[in-house]
């Protein structure tokens, strides 16, 4: 998987005949995107397709984003906070794997997240 963070959030789209756009586009500055695979054509015009806030992907410009190196171990001390609502069911069961396997519940989920998304050990 690749991932990129944005740089610039600029309004670049403007069709004849449509006012001109003052507003961002659905990227944040300082926020880290997915990039899904380009076509040659849009790879040869400078596009990046990434996944932006809206959920959807979109091509953008190559240059409203850098390239994310997570095999790098720069985000090895950085860590966040999730909270996770779960309902009293899957909070048993959650509780009664985590006894069963002797970790915590957290330790179970991060491994859960980091097999769904299959990403390298440094992280």
């Amino acid at each position: 998987m690749n991932y990129v963070r944005c740089v610039d959030n600029r309004a670049y789209l403007h069709f004849k005949n449509e006012p001109l756009r003052n507003e961002p586009i659905s990227l944040t500055i300082g926020r880290i995107y997915k990039a899904l695979p380009l076509a040659a054509h849009e790879r040869e015009h400078g596009w990046l397709r990434v996944v932006d806030d809206t959920g959807e992907d979109y091509l953008f410009p190559a240059d409203y984003f850098e390239a994310v190196d997570i095999r790098d171990g720069t985000f090895a001390d950085i860590s966040s906070t999730v909270t996770l609502h779960l309902s009293p069911l899957l909070k048993g069961i959650l509780q009664a794997e985590a006894a069963a396997s002797h970790k915590s519940v957290s330790s179970l989920l991060r491994e859960w997240v980091d097999e769904q998304l299959d990403l390298p050990l440094a992280i």
